[in-house]
């Protein structure tokens, strides 16, 4: 990954873990008025976290050739595992 994809990846995180804290702590962000523009923002800020993550999925060796296509299934089944794949493998150089 380049600096700036290591960069919008740790931006979409937290600002995923942000959106949520408001929602859980102000009850007036629960209004559809606010919810839905809110929510398109954080869905299209994801939407560019998983093309992110699936681009270097696909773009990085790894050491069997099954351990892609396992890596694919894994993120997109389970979206928390991004949280998992980018210390692992997504912040680190590609071989």
């Amino acid at each position: 990954m380049t600096t700036l994809e290591k960069l919008y990846c740790v931006f979409a995180i937290a600002f995923a873990l942000a959106f949520l804290t408001v929602l859980y702590l102000i009850p007036e962000t629960r209004q559809l008025s606010i919810l839905l523009p809110a929510g398109l923002v954080a869905i299209a800020v994801n939407i560019g976290l998983i093309f992110t993550v699936l681009r270097d999925i696909l773009c990085r060796r790894f050491a069997t050739p099954t351990a892609r296509y396992l890596w694919l299934a894994v993120i997109l089944l389970f979206w928390p595992a991004v949280l998992y794949y980018l210390p692992r493998h997504g912040f680190r150089k590609r071989k």
